[in-house]
């Protein structure tokens, strides 16, 4: 059996470019003249032979990936001739498109704004927070430094404003 320094027979080599052009287990099998079960185990336990296909696959994405690179520029003028002279609608779709591919679509979308009640706890526990921190009470976690949190809920201390009922 030839081998080269990869570690594989010619007929897998070959296997590797059925593989690669799409081809089935079986029609491979056929074409290089082993048994269907013998390119099932190249494929899934094959050191060598897994190894050498996941780089082909890579190195084939990464052609392709180059490729639609160089699209780009052509695909941006062939959008931008279509919604300066085609029809209003086509005009229209092109806009869309580009809107969706550039991401400021999503970006222009607000996130619903808080409730009155959501604004009115905010202030509350804000104010709550400096009463406690006016009185000389520990504040929330947030005003300790991150050692100091950590020693306190290592303690079992914690680090919350005192029961506010006691406060008033």
């Amino acid at each position: 059996m030839e081998e080269d320094d990869n570690g594989l027979s010619g007929k897998q080599k070959m296997a590797i470019e059925l593989v690669m052009s799409g081809m089935s287990d079986r029609e491979i099998a056929e074409r290089i003249g082993k048994s269907r079960q013998t390119i099932h185990r190249w494929r899934n336990h094959d050191l060598d032979f897994r190894a050498v296909l996941a780089e082909r696959r890579k190195a084939t994405r990464e052609q392709h990936q180059d490729q639609l690179s160089g699209l780009v520029s052509e695909a941006i003028g062939v959008m931008r001739e279509a919604m300066r002279e085609g029809e209003m609608n086509t005009r229209l779709r092109s806009a869309q498109a580009v809107l969706r591919m550039s991401g400021l679509q999503a970006a222009m979308q607000t996130e619903n704004p808080p409730s009155e009640e959501e604004i009115l706890n905010e202030f509350l526990d804000e104010m709550i927070e400096r009463v406690g921190v006016k009185r000389g009470f520990y504040g929330p976690k947030q005003l300790l430094n991150g050692e100091q949190a950590e020693e306190a809920e290592d303690a079992g201390k914690g680090a919350s404003l005192p029961n506010m009922q006691e406060i008033w």
